[in-house]
């Protein structure tokens, strides 16, 4: 019982780093397109400045967990655990630029979590705090983490967990999964087995969702670990606690407890609170699983409950409170549809404004100010919201304002133009700022870059973040084309974005996908020959290239994409069975190889059903059979019709058994003949021939009677507007993808760069290593498992290292697995392989379809 509490304790600390990167991405949620004006935007009509707020040196900002306002003043509240192992909640106080900051320590109540906390304009503190279903109380923990960050140890006692070294209590949680969730409750006698796990992953789940949407007001849900701190609740050592127990707590200004009071969490199903928000120095308010609620902030006592119209509990009561720009208040309720309410507090009841043609749950609302009734976060930037209306305005833009987020952790509106906000960084720290709106007309003149993209590519906004702050003379401005996805038209960016490329319209810089038609666009001239860009570069012409990946790259020896990386996709086979000659085989040749070996088909290439081999077929060779430079097809071929008969021989499912075979002891026991492998790096293919297959293996590709079924995957791409009127600005910005400084730093991908290749090339002939505790860098094994056994898998040699290099120089085919004639052929040949068509039929279908949909597209 005691590890599942730590896990739950983990798992809610979670919650509170999790609702950054959910709230922000909008992670799992299909935008709408219609909650946002356009892709294209006034760069300078959005920017906000920055201006970082210093807590002082002793305190972390990672530990904030709550963030608000009372008054003219701002609060936020720190969580975190003393030197001695206690509980210690700090509350800061501050002016809206981190002045005149006033420090408060609560009184903090032993064995209880604080959840969420408020302040009132007398400087009252009120804290929702929580004990949760199954703890034992008694110090069962030690948690030494401060203020400062400093690194933290997790023990408990009897069960010898221990996590040290960590930076915070966010990578701390990370290791604790599923996985260990199934180990605690075999492992814990206490435990028991049917109600405390599903106990335990309701409440992770509902300590996310409640801070996944939260007011500005009350902060977000507030996590911080158990004390050992007297309390007037009797919460004794020796006996579990068999439901969650709430309790809303009463501090005065100097830290001194008040009052306490215990909430009913009484419910036919988990109680949960959404939100917790000080309506005024008299009133609190709660939003839990039972509906919305008035208590008194004399002592604690509920005064009133709020009746909603019409509001749909079908699953359940969940709402959002917020207090409005002009003092109102409102709600968000979350049903079949979202509805949105205006709270009536001296009347009790809310009544709804309307519920929303398009959801919102790619942003986090916070409470408003000023003429807006709220703010909300998202992943562009931040937004207010009028009650009724059927979409957000953009306020501020992350990029535009040089702000390199998706999000905010916390967010508190002071004004108009005045936002307090916790941004996370990408190492996983969070910075405290007061951002103020910038004047549009003081916005410093700069040539404007237009890079469209269809959901933008993380690395390249990073690097328009970095471009914008250190470029005099230009700025790009993101036009993500993804907005015009909706649930009726889930291609609406893709087919948005390519009329404006067709129509003349098409942004400076483009970031292309394979579902693009980017040879007919070429063949139109619509992009820029780049050839000149790089031959004239003084300090590209300096950098060694993989020549022969770049020409594959290129049409008709012209330069119209930059590729900086890339990935290969093959099959390999063993060597004594397909010889060290090429690197292709056909399928005639593959299958006299089947024959003598006497493999059943289904384990050819491993267990693969028949539409997994068909997949694999058109991902590695389908290029073979569509040009788009000249926009034709050859589905109606020989060729072609041959690859469908070689597939229709694999069965159309597997039974349980070939699913839980050993892949690996297939190929060292002759069953199985060749795998698809994707090469990312020189471990890859080391780890399949001294792991997979236990001896040299040779890169055949798929068996192709075209050619070469192997191809090269772009991982990025990017592209010139042959009507850019800032040329110049845009391979200023493209050309430093190319740079030996960004080349350095690709890692999980092959460079194109020569020297970053050298440097792979050396270090897959060396052993792992790592640095110990004397600071000295010590080598270790490398290993691999077949089963049970594990195999050591030595560095590669000079001659395995070549054999890689060679067959990457190799490589003429680039991958286009275009999603929209993948599922023509699988619609079509499905006909075949029902008997209903011969394949020669099927072909020509095919053929016609695909012969259509090109002539469409282009």
């Amino acid at each position: 019982m005691r590890r599942i509490y730590l896990k739950r304790i983990l798992s809610a600390s979670m919650a509170v780093v999790m609702a950054v990167t959910m709230a922000g991405c909008g992670c799992g949620k299909k935008k709408t397109g219609s909650t946002e004006e356009q892709a294209s935007h006034d760069a300078s009509a959005y920017v906000f400045k920055d201006n970082p707020i210093d807590l002082g040196e002793s305190i972390d900002t990672s530990s904030i967990s709550a963030l608000g306002k009372f008054g003219d003043k701002i609060y936020a509240v720190g969580t975190a655990v003393s030197d001695e192992g206690n509980n210690k909640t700090t509350v800061f106080t501050f002016d809206k630029d981190g002045s005149n900051l006033n420090t408060i320590d609560l009184a903090n109540s032993g064995n209880l979590l604080l959840y969420n906390a408020a302040l009132t304009d007398d400087g009252s503190i009120y804290t929702l705090e929580v004990q949760y279903a199954g703890y034992m109380g008694g110090g069962d923990f030690e948690f030494d983490q401060g203020l400062d960050g400093s690194s933290p140890i997790i023990l408990e006692d009897g069960n010898s967990i221990e996590i040290e070294d960590s930076e915070s209590v966010e990578d701390d949680v990370t290791q604790y999964s599923g996985e260990d969730e199934e180990e605690a409750l075999s492992d814990d006698s206490e435990a028991d087995e049917e109600g405390t796990s599903d106990d335990a992953a309701s409440t992770s789940q509902d300590a996310t969702e409640d801070t996944n949407t939260t007011s500005s007001e009350g902060g977000e849900g507030d996590v911080i670990m158990p004390s050992d701190t007297d309390t007037g609740v009797d919460m004794s050592s020796s006996s579990n606690v068999d439901s969650d127990t709430y309790y809303m707590v009463k501090y005065d200004n100097n830290g001194t407890e008040v009052w306490r009071q215990e909430i009913d969490s009484t419910t036919d199903s988990y109680y949960y609170v959404n939100s917790f928000i000080a309506a005024d120095n008299d009133t609190l308010l709660v939003s839990d699983t039972n509906g919305v609620h008035k208590y008194s902030t004399a002592d604690g006592s509920k005064t009133a409950d709020i009746a909603f119209d019409n509001a749909d509990t079908e699953y359940g009561f969940s709402a959002y409170v917020y207090k409005l720009g002009d003092g109102s208040f409102g709600a968000l309720v979350n049903g079949s549809e979202q509805t949105f309410y205006k709270v009536d507090l001296k009347g009790e009841k809310a009544t709804e404004v309307g519920t929303v043609d398009s959801t919102f749950y790619d942003y986090s609302f916070y409470s408003g100010a000023g003429s807006h009734d709220l703010f909300a976060s998202g992943s562009e930037g931040i937004y207010t919201y009028k009650l009724g209306d059927e979409k957000v305005s953009m306020i501020l833009n992350f990029v535009d304002s040089d702000i390199d987020t998706y999000g905010v952790s916390q967010m508190v509106a002071i004004s108009d133009t005045e936002i307090i906000a916790l941004i996370p960084t990408e190492d996983m720290k969070y910075n405290l700022t007061y951002l103020t709106k910038v004047d549009p007309k003081t916005v410093s003149e700069r040539q404007q870059i237009v890079l469209g993209c269809n959901y933008i590519d993380y690395d390249v906004r990073a690097q328009i973040i970095k471009f914008n702050k250190t470029n005099d003379k230009y700025r790009i401005v993101i036009s993500d084309y993804s907005k015009y996805d909706s649930d009726s038209e889930m291609s609406g960016g893709a087919n948005k974005l390519n009329t404006d490329i067709v129509s003349g319209n098409a942004p400076d810089i483009l970031v292309l996908d394979s579902d693009m038609p980017v040879d007919s666009y070429i063949s139109k001239g619509l992009f820029e020959d780049m050839t000149d860009y790089f031959k004239n570069d003084e300090e590209l012409s300096k950098v060694k290239y993989m020549d022969h990946v770049m020409e594959a790259f290129k049409n008709d020896g012209k330069m119209y994409k930059l590729i900086p990386s890339f990935y290969v996709e093959t099959v390999v086979a063993a060597t004594d069975d397909v010889g060290n000659d090429d690197y292709t085989w056909t399928i005639d040749e593959l299958e006299k190889l089947v024959k003598a070996k006497n493999i059943e088909h289904k384990n050819i290439f491993g267990p693969l059903t028949r539409d997994e081999v068909l997949e694999m077929a058109l991902s590695l060779s389908g290029s073979q059979y569509i040009d788009w430079s000249t926009l034709t097809c050859s589905y109606d071929s020989e060729a072609f019709t041959h690859l469908l008969e070689f597939v229709n021989e694999f069965p159309e499912e597997l039974s349980e058994d070939d699913y839980n075979y050993e892949t690996a002891a297939l190929y060292r026991t002759d069953k199985a003949l060749a795998e698809r492998l994707y090469l990312y790096a020189f471990s890859d293919y080391n780890y399949e021939a001294k792991g997979t297959f236990g001896k040299p293996i040779k890169t055949v590709g798929f068996p192709s009677d075209n050619g070469s079924g192997s191809a090269l995957y772009p991982n990025l791409q990017l592209t010139m507007s042959s009507s850019s009127k800032v040329k110049d600005g845009c391979w200023e910005f493209m050309r430093y993808f190319l740079s030996d400084e960004y080349q350095k730093t690709i890692d999980g991908a092959w460079p194109v760069s020569m020297t970053k290749m050298d440097e792979l090339s050396e270090k897959a002939k060396k052993k792992p290593t790592y640095i110990d505790e004397n600071g000295k860098e010590v080598e270790y094994d490398d290993t691999w498992y077949v089963g049970d056994t594990e195999v050591i898998v030595d560095p590669m040699t000079d001659d395995e290292v070549n054999e890689v290099l060679n067959f990457l120089n190799s490589i003429d085919q680039v991958g286009n697995a275009n999603e929209a004639v993948t599922s023509i052929i699988f619609e079509e040949a499905a006909a075949y392989f029902s008997g209903q068509k011969t394949a020669a039929e099927v072909a020509d279908i095919i053929q016609s379809r695909v012969q259509i949909y090109v002539n469409e597209i282009s």
